[in-house]
């Protein structure tokens, strides 16, 4: 008798265990599964959200930039370009090229723009005016589709130097 109520008492004991291990487990899995897939897709929407954003702001800097270009404020448009390039290229040196270029800006969208770390890379529609030597082009205006890399420095994007 005293065998017979050891083996129910153990049966109990080992089947409650495995029970309550089960339970544990169980929960823990369903619980870290849920995490896991839930972070991952947390991680990926922030990481797009904040590509767009950055393209975005990337966009916006190259229209301003091509909108200081079109109305001749070399001034400005100077000041999308690295602190580094400023550094060796004085204001007035840049202005002097732009001056001497042998096309009249007149009209620039931004077509897109794709980002990678600390580099993007800007598609722009640009119209404009032929000023220079050829006689037989001189006052045509003609569309081109420029391609700009943008790099990010010093906590800002600028216009990369060519």
């Amino acid at each position: 008798m005293t065998t017979q109520k050891f083996s129910m008492k153990s049966r109990r004991l080992v089947l409650g265990f495995l029970l309550g291990g089960a339970i544990f487990l169980s929960a823990g899995c369903s619980e870290n599964d849920g995490k896991q897939a839930g972070s991952e897709e947390n991680v990926a929407n922030v990481t797009q959200s904040a590509t767009k954003a950055k393209e975005q702001h990337v966009a916006q800097r190259a229209k301003e930039h091509m909108d200081a270009l079109i109305a001749r404020n070399w001034e400005k448009a100077y000041g999308y370009l690295p602190p580094a390039t400023r550094k060796l290229k004085p204001l007035q040196v840049y202005a002097n090229k732009m001056k001497s270029g042998a096309i009249i800006r007149t009209a620039a969208t931004v077509k897109g723009v794709h980002c990678e770390e600390d580099v993007c890379n800007v598609s722009i529609d640009l119209s404009y005016i032929y000023s220079g030597v050829v006689d037989a082009m001189r006052g045509q205006e003609s569309n081109s589709r420029l391609k700009e890399k943008w790099i990010f420095s010093q906590g800002e994007w600028w216009l990369a130097p060519e």
